[in-house]
């Protein structure tokens, strides 16, 4: 990552108390933990939205763009439903062989925790012009971005990325520094978002249902008590 800049102390406290927030928060509840945390993100470094991408890598094909990086799980702060929609669009082109500047850009440094404004990826006439600016993103008029990747291991990685909309001013070096500083301590978060969605140390993803079960045994509720909630036999939850 870049070397950072000094940072005020409101900025450092505002940072040390999300920390505590979300290192308080009970397992089970980790999708809640994550959405309050690309809300504070948003709100004290200035975004319209804020989206967390997980990320991981696989063989690469012969002229695979994206070197074999795949999205694997994505979560919006707004726009949750038209957002989804995107990841899934954008994964399928991905791995149909497309390519996406902006994510092909991303993927060039992969293997380092670091974090980059919009234009040291890509100009601004490629960027406009990209499916993701022209189409995706179209209705919410996002203009700019800011992108936080955080290495968990070499075929594993975490992303934050921050928006703004048309007529904003662009993320400067002063936004970049807060979220890198953010990602420098949100390793253990940043594990536990991956663990509960089967992410790491895993075969393959969790299903819904697989992550409804964890979120509960995570709880106090014994396993009659998560059947009866989640309306599945007994057998099933303790599998």
């Amino acid at each position: 990552m870049k070397p950072m800049g000094i940072l005020r102390d409101a900025d450092m406290r505002l940072l040390a108390a999300l920390w505590r927030e979300l290192a308080e928060a009970p397992a089970a509840q980790c999708d809640a933990a994550l959405r309050h945390c690309l809300a504070r993100l948003a709100s004290h470094i200035g975004a319209s939205n804020a989206t967390w991408v997980a990320a991981g890598r696989e063989g690469a094909a012969a002229g695979d763009a994206m070197s074999g990086w795949r999205i694997r799980a994505a979560e919006h702060l707004h726009c949750r439903d038209e957002r989804q929609k995107m990841a899934r669009a954008l994964a399928g082109a991905l791995e149909a062989g497309e390519v996406e500047p902006y994510a092909g850009a991303i993927v060039r440094d992969a293997g380092r925790t670091r974090c980059q404004l919009r234009h040291e990826l890509l100009d601004d006439t490629v960027w406009r012009r990209s499916w993701i600016v022209r189409e995706a993103l179209a209705d919410e008029r996002i203009d700019d971005r800011l992108n936080g990747a955080f290495t968990v291991t070499p075929d594993c990685e975490t992303h934050l990325v921050l928006d703004r909309r048309h007529g904003e001013r662009p993320f400067g070096e002063h936004e970049r520094n807060l979220l890198g500083f953010f990602l420098l301590g949100s390793t253990a978060f940043q594990r536990e978002l991956l663990l509960a969605r089967g992410l790491l140390g895993a075969q393959a993803p969790l299903s819904a249902r697989e992550r409804d079960v964890l979120a509960q045994l995570l709880s106090d509720a014994c396993e009659k008590d998560i059947a009866r909630r989640l309306g599945i036999g007994h057998r099933t939850v303790h599998q």
